[in-house]
């Protein structure tokens, strides 16, 4: 079912897709509360730097890692989709060539041992590209920061000069002409004349944590976003605004959200006795009612928590377990999660937009983390022993076990994007009413008009 896909999607602390979609929200709730506080001109100001961050924030990294794939990679000969943390972990490593020496792709055994023969010219490539992608990434971000800032600037100049030269055509003009002065004498009750001075209201270890996983690997590039902003910064109250905006994305982005689910699965575990640590494909799945109905889930679990101190036995069992004829569940459930890697067919762009076919066998290029195959096992040892007795009961069970994490990732999403939406925006107009004595107009605008106006009396002068 959809709904799980999404879900699974969502729940996923290492998925992007909800990183992505926190991002929009809060990108368009600060791009609304511009358009209301300073007008069309910081309402553009703000757009071009949400949403063209955004482009770059989604896309540079992967564009970038492509180009170096197709590029460097090729003329070293080197397969870019293998995990060098493989060819770190000797045991994995020779269970691994076995088992991709048994694959009908011959090419995919063939790539891993060149891999492990050049280990050292596999490894500099990769840090290579980390390295090389993050910075071009934030090169080009540092470029729009430019780009935008030039074209505000102009902008506010030209709305400056074109109500100046409206303004001395009335001085030179229309403000001596008899037919003016006689009409509005006439209609001095209707007419706001105001003064001669115009309102120009705006109108308008750690490191290879942060290489192998998406998420963290984005961090750095908005960590270094942030600090682009905050030197960048054209005013004093930029600079609050910014820090205040971009402390809280960071917050809500990578650190909020996974303390909010499992603060919710918890409490659903404490209160409702429904452990909802599992993604909702596996809660929901056929297999895995029938794992628990027939008892083979503890025989599953056991064989995988037993080799807890031995990991090359473990990962024989990981990559012999698909051959047999009733794979072990722990196993299939990873591979449905992602602990598991498993070869797509298809194009590099289909990977990445998520439409390759998934052949279900287990991709011998991939890392597998033994730490995290014990905890998920026991995981589903948690959930089995928390299950009732009969078909329909355990069925009944691990549906509401299913909706309930469905709930605790819409219930994430929604406080995350309410924050991110609309109380960090509207957090930053109150501060910017507050520093301004009230007024919420476009600070950057109007300290840029204020060196016009001086510049246009110096002229006249």
């Amino acid at each position: 079912m959809l709904i799980n896909k999404l879900t699974t999607a969502f729940g996923d602390h290492s998925s992007l897709l909800p990183l992505f979609t926190k991002d929009i929200v809060n990108s368009s709730g600060m791009t609304a509360f511009s358009y209301n506080a300073g007008g069309k001109i910081e309402a553009k100001d703000r757009f071009i730097d949400e949403f063209g961050t955004q482009a770059i924030w989604m896309g540079g990294l992967p564009f970038f890692k492509w180009a170096i794939d197709n590029s460097v990679y090729k003329l070293a000969k080197i397969n870019p989709d293998i995990d060098v943390r493989l060819l770190n972990d000797a045991q994995q490593l020779e269970v691994a060539k076995k088992y991709a020496a048994s694959l009908k792709n011959k090419s995919i055994a063939e790539s891993l041992e060149k891999a492990a023969k050049y280990s050292a010219k596999t490894k500099g490539l990769f840090i290579g590209k980390f390295a090389a992608a993050t910075a071009l990434t934030l090169a080009s971000f540092f470029t729009l920061v430019k780009v935008k800032q030039h074209y505000t600037k102009k902008e506010i100049e030209k709305q400056f000069w074109a109500k100046k030269s409206q303004q001395q055509m009335y001085d030179l003009n229309l403000a001596k002409s008899p037919a003016f002065k006689a009409f509005m004498s006439s209609d001095s009750k209707n007419v706001n004349q105001g003064s001669k001075t115009p309102s120009f209201k705006g109108i308008g270890s750690v490191l290879q944590g942060v290489m192998f996983d998406p998420v963290k690997n984005l961090f750095i590039v908005d960590a270094g976003i942030t600090g682009e902003r905050l030197v960048n910064s054209r005013t004093k109250t930029e600079f609050a605004e910014t820090a205040i905006k971009e402390g809280s994305l960071l917050f809500f982005l990578y650190v909020a959200g996974r303390y909010i689910q499992e603060g919710i699965e918890k409490a659903s575990e404490k209160f409702f006795k429904k452990p909802i640590d599992l993604h909702a494909e596996v809660l929901s799945s056929d297999y895995m009612k029938d794992a628990i109905k027939t008892g083979k889930v503890y025989d599953d679990v056991k064989a995988v928590t037993d080799l807890a101190s031995d990991k090359k036995k473990l990962f024989e069992l990981i990559y012999g377990s698909e051959k047999t004829s009733a794979e072990n569940i722990v196993m299939k459930a990873a591979k449905k999660s992602g602990l598991i890697k498993t070869i797509k067919e298809g194009s590099r762009i289909d990977k990445l937009l998520g439409k390759a076919k998934d052949t279900g066998i287990i991709d011998p290029h991939q890392y597998i983390n033994p730490d995290d195959m014990q905890s998920f096992a026991k995981n589903i040892k948690k959930l089995a022993d928390s299950a009732p007795k009969g078909e329909k009961a355990i069925e009944e069970f691990l549906k509401k076990c299913r909706n309930m994490k469905i709930g605790s990732v819409a219930a994430n999403m929604g406080i995350t994007c309410l924050f991110l939406g609309l109380i960090v925006p509207y957090s930053m107009m109150k501060y910017r009413a507050k520093q301004q004595n009230g007024n919420k107009d476009f600070h950057v605008q109007a300290e840029i008009e204020r060196q016009l106006e001086k510049s246009f009396k110096g002229r006249i002068s």
